[in-house]
């Protein structure tokens, strides 16, 4: 391998070899029922772990339904016989079968020894050290192709709200976040955004956010321009489980979604909680591109519940009712849920 190249071109170079030249050994993903950010996830994860173990990506669909295709075709056609059997990914171990699963349903925790032995095998393909888990991430999603129309729409509203590499991006989610833990205050994101703006002083301020009220809770610092997008459809609600109801909203719903993820990574930096996907994905784009970590906050998603113990309790009783619920009634899960809408439109 040219020792002259980038880690960034080093990854890319590799991953482009394994994505569509002979490689007989794969990991298949098999998505999940959830949200635009979270499919993406899956996907980033799934690349990130083939590269270190030296497979082809595949993945069973161009679009991870209920939303619609963003992203050009990620892997060239392949043998697939075999997949019914094949056993689920263990990153800590060689395994000798064709053909490995990533199903987040059936993954176990990626705990210390998983995400050691990823940053180790992926350092020892690339000749190069990969540092976190993070840049791994953001080395993968940089990587991904998006298709030329949805690039376009993307652009023109970027072009149109004026974010660029001097704005700082903020997620503020609100919305379904509550289903799984109480909401991380706005003045603690505006503590986030005050500190960075002592060492960056970003121009301009891009909020993202699902609540129609966020303007009002986040506060800008002094001559900071916020941008936030008037012409957006705001649902505050979890959207993935809204378009298997209303397929006509998807092309709509997926642009936004992907919007937001798009826009949100062209930043010049980011704070967002640590278990929302449009603010991890894109601190780890932004990070991968060599911006100083000073500028990139994830603030702990269950903050507020870690400063109350009224508030862990109310949230460990919501996830008990939850997986009680999910036995009791399974048909009522967003997995069944998807497939009767699939079997709607068949």
């Amino acid at each position: 391998m040219d020792a002259s190249l980038t880690l960034t071109e080093r990854f890319e170079q590799k991953l482009q070899a394994l994505q569509f030249g002979p490689v007989d050994r794969l990991l298949v993903f098999r998505p999940v029922a959830c949200g635009l950010g979270g499919q993406l996830s899956g996907r980033i994860m799934t690349l990130a772990m083939a590269l270190a173990l030296g497979r082809k990506a595949v993945f069973l669909s161009p679009a991870d339904p209920p939303y619609g295709q963003t992203f050009a075709e990620l892997n060239d056609p392949v043998d697939l016989t075999g997949l019914d059997d094949a056993p689920v990914v263990a990153i800590t171990e060689d395994q000798s079968a064709r053909i490995v699963v990533h199903d987040p349903r059936l993954m176990p925790p990626f705990d210390a020894a998983a995400k050691k032995a990823l940053l180790d095998k992926m350092s020892a393909r690339l000749g190069m050290a990969v540092t976190s888990r993070t840049l791994a991430d953001g080395l993968a999603f940089n990587w991904l192709k998006i298709l030329p129309d949805v690039a376009a729409w993307c652009e023109a509203q970027r072009a149109r709200l004026g974010v660029d590499a001097d704005t700082l991006g903020v997620h503020f989610r609100r919305g379904d976040k509550a289903v799984e833990t109480a909401f991380v205050p706005a003045s603690v994101i505006n503590a986030r955004i005050a500190e960075i703006h002592a060492v960056w002083p970003f121009a301009k301020l891009f909020l993202a956010s699902d609540s129609p009220a966020a303007p009002q809770e986040i506060v800008c610092p002094p001559g900071v321009e916020l941008i936030f997008d008037t012409e957006e459809q705001r649902f505050n609600n979890a959207n993935h489980k809204m378009l298997m109801e209303r397929p006509d909203l998807v092309e709509q719903e997926t642009l936004v979604a992907f919007k937001n993820i798009h826009l949100l990574a062209r930043c010049g930096g980011v704070v967002g909680q640590d278990n929302a996907h449009f603010a991890t994905i894109a601190a780890a784009s932004i990070l991968a591109r060599g911006t100083a970590p000073a500028r990139v906050a994830l603030i702990s998603g269950r903050i507020a519940e870690e400063n109350s113990a009224a508030l862990a309790a109310l949230f460990r009783m919501k996830k008990l009712v939850r997986a009680i619920g999910r036995r009791l009634l399974p048909g009522m899960t967003a997995s069944a849920r998807m497939r009767r809408a699939e079997q709607r439109r068949a």
